[in-house]
């Protein structure tokens, strides 16, 4: 790879870097538009999110924006030119060596390239290839989380380009594992929600198949999924299998997060009957985090009894 696309390239990921940095500043003197009862986690996810949103609009830009380094065209139009394999080493190179990651124009330009199936045969070897957990990188100065930036970079050429045929391969590869790290399920998620209409008999069948042994690891990440794709378009089906992955989940919180986001009032009974039945058995935690999702689902708690005495009395007393 030439040295002064490297450059290039370098200097791009720390011109997107600064604008970032300057997002950042800018919306952390903004505090009116905070919401009044964030937190102080609530407040920086906030801001993180209102800062990467511009840099997102802004660093699009710059990347379609003729360059005298370029011969006075755009990056986006550089990379246009380029040929598969000086594609495929620029997206390795920025996936393992800029802090930033793969431009957003060389995604593109690798979604768009003409030879479609070539494009969607690299992704499927580096998704296949690459280690998922630490235990298979190959060698012990590798860094784990740079290494799998390459499966993410290809999880993005693949939702640019509309390729959903990988699901069911990605999602049965992830599901090998007893257990994955949080930016290996947030990266597949990207790829399984993007393509809702294929994800989701995938998902819930792979649900299914996992209640008899308590849905742990990485299944309890399949609930997540299904929620996010159900908010956007619930259907009965999504509601039947989040019901009962609440029942077969050995940590009922997760199911319980989930049905409380996906909004569907029935879960409100639901809810309370699991109270009522268990006054006994139910920890604290599950308590709290039932009540709290009747409300949010707009449920009336004064009828639930409050084997703890305190969450009733919080509610009563208006703190």
């Amino acid at each position: 790879m030439d040295d002064r696309v490297k450059e290039i390239l370098r200097r791009y990921d720390e011109l997107e870097a600064l604008i970032l940095e300057q997002k950042i500043d800018e919306f952390s003197d903004r505090l009116d538009e905070v919401p009044p009862d964030a937190d102080s986690v609530t407040y920086d996810q906030y801001i993180s999110l209102l800062a990467e949103d511009e840099t997102k609009t802004a660093t699009h830009e710059l990347e379609n924006t003729p360059d005298e380094r370029l011969g006075g065209i755009s990056l986006h139009d550089y990379f246009r030119k380029m040929e598969f394999e000086d594609l495929a080493e620029c997206l390795e190179y920025c996936a393992l060596e800029l802090d930033r990651g793969v431009p957003e124009s060389l995604i593109a330009s690798l979604a768009e390239f003409p030879d479609s199936d070539r494009v969607s045969s690299y992704c499927s070897s580096v998704i296949g290839n690459c280690a998922w957990t630490e235990e298979e990188m190959e060698t012990e100065d590798s860094i784990f989380e740079i290494e799998f930036a390459k499966v993410k970079a290809c999880f993005e050429v693949l939702i640019n380009k509309g390729d959903a045929s990988f699901v069911k391969a990605v999602l049965d590869k992830f599901m090998s594992y007893p257990v994955t790290r949080e930016f290996v399920a947030e990266a597949v998620a990207e790829y399984v929600e993007a393509f809702p209409e294929v994800s989701v008999p995938f998902v819930i069948d792979l649900m299914e198949a996992n209640f008899d042994s308590g849905m742990n690891g990485p299944a309890e990440d399949l609930v997540i999924m299904l929620t996010a794709m159900g908010q956007k378009n619930a259907t009965e089906e999504i509601w039947q299998a989040l019901r009962h992955s609440f029942r077969y989940m050995d940590n009922k919180i997760y199911a319980v997060i989930c049905l409380a986001d996906y909004g569907d009032k029935r879960a409100v009974d639901m809810f309370k009957n699991y109270i009522n039945r268990n006054q006994k058995t139910i920890s604290r935690d599950l308590f709290y985090e039932m009540m709290s999702g009747i409300q949010k689902l707009g449920g009336d708690i004064s009828d639930v009894d409050d084997p703890f005495g305190d969450f009733t009395n919080k509610g009563k007393s208006g703190n």
